[in-house]
C-alpha cells in the first residue's frame, strides 16, 4: 500500500518529532498521570527527570533539557525518520497551545478520514537501521494522549520480525476481524496524560529488538474507520525512569 509523507498532509505537525491483553498484575500496570500544560518549563516534569532516552517524538525545547541522555534520536525530519499516513485515512488536526510537556510547541494531531480506516507510522530511512537494542527491563515507554470522544487506539510497536500491540480506549479494538482488549484508558477531558507501559511487560508480549536493528514501523497507530476520530500523541519514546 502506497505510503503518504507528512510533509504533504501534514503540515501543522511537521518536525513535531513529533496490546493484545487486558492490564495485567499491578507491578506491570500502566500510569497515567495529568501534567498541567503552560508551565512553559519542562524541567518540571518527572518524565524528563529519568536517563537512557530513545525517542520517537519529542519537542525541541524539550529535548534540550535531556540531550545529554538521549541514547538514540529517532524524531521526525524527513531526513533519516519520517512520519507516513497511509493514503488519505487521516486529515490533518490542530497541535495549538501547549503540547504534553507544557511548551507551546506542535504534537502529532491527525483526524481520521470517511474511508473507513485509519494508520500511520513513525519509521526510518530504508537506510538507517532503528536500533533499540540497548532498551532493557528497567525502561518504559512513555507517551501522552488527549482527547474528548470515546475512541480506542492501537499502538503498535515492531522489531523487525513481530508486533506487539497495545489498545488504549475504553472498548476493544478490531483490527482485520480481530477483537483486541483495551490494555489501558485515558481520562478524555482534553487534557495532556501520561501513559507509561513496562518495557518488561512488551517484552512479555514477544517484543524483542535485537542488536542488528530492523527496518520497519518503530510505532504505528491506527485509530479506527470512524470519521472525525481525533489523535492527539505526544512525547513517545523509551527511558529509564528516575528512581
Amino acid at each position: 500500500m502506497k505510503k503518504q509523507s507528512v510533509l504533504l498532509m501534514l503540515l501543522a505537525v511537521l518536525f513535531t518529532a513529533s496490546v493484545t491483553t487486558s492490564c495485567k498484575k499491578s507491578s506491570d500496570s500502566p500510569k497515567e498521570e495529568e501534567e498541567k500544560p503552560g508551565t512553559g518549563n519542562p524541567n518540571l516534569s518527572r518524565y524528563l527527570k529519568g536517563s537512557d532516552y530513545y525517542l520517537i517524538t519529542l519537542d525541541a525545547s524539550s529535548e534540550k533539557n535531556i540531550h545529554s541522555k538521549v541514547k538514540k534520536d529517532y524524531r521526525t525530519d524527513d531526513v533519516n525518520s519520517f512520519l507516513y499516513v497511509w493514503d488519505n485515512t487521516y486529515l490533518a488536526g490542530s497541535s495549538s497551545g501547549p503540547n504534553s510537556f507544557g511548551e507551546v510547541e506542535g504534537w502529532t494531531s491527525l483526524v481520521v478520514n470517511n474511508i473507513g480506516w485509519s494508520g500511520c507510522g513513525f519509521v526510518t530511512a530504508t537506510t538507517i537501521k532503528a536500533d533499540l537494542s540497548g532498551v532493557t527491563d528497567q525502561h518504559v515507554l512513555h507517551f501522552a494522549m488527549k482527547g474528548k470522544d470515546n475512541a480506542s487506539h492501537m499502538i503498535i510497536l515492531n522489531d523487525g520480525t513481530k508486533d506487539v500491540k497495545i489498545v488504549i480506549g475504553a472498548t476493544p479494538f478490531v483490527d482485520n476481524g480481530v477483537n483486541y482488549q483495551p490494555y489501558k484508558n485515558f481520562t478524555r477531558n482534553g487534557e495532556w496524560q501520561h501513559i507509561e507501559v513496562p518495557m518488561s511487560y512488551l517484552k512479555d508480549q514477544g517484543l524483542r529488538y535485537t542488536s542488528a536493528g530492523f527496518n520497519a514501523n518503530i510505532v504505528a497507530i491506527l485509530s479506527g474507520g470512524t470519521a472525525g476520530t481525533t489523535l492527539d500523541i505526544d512525547g513517545i519514546f523509551f527511558y529509564k525512569p528516575a528512581q
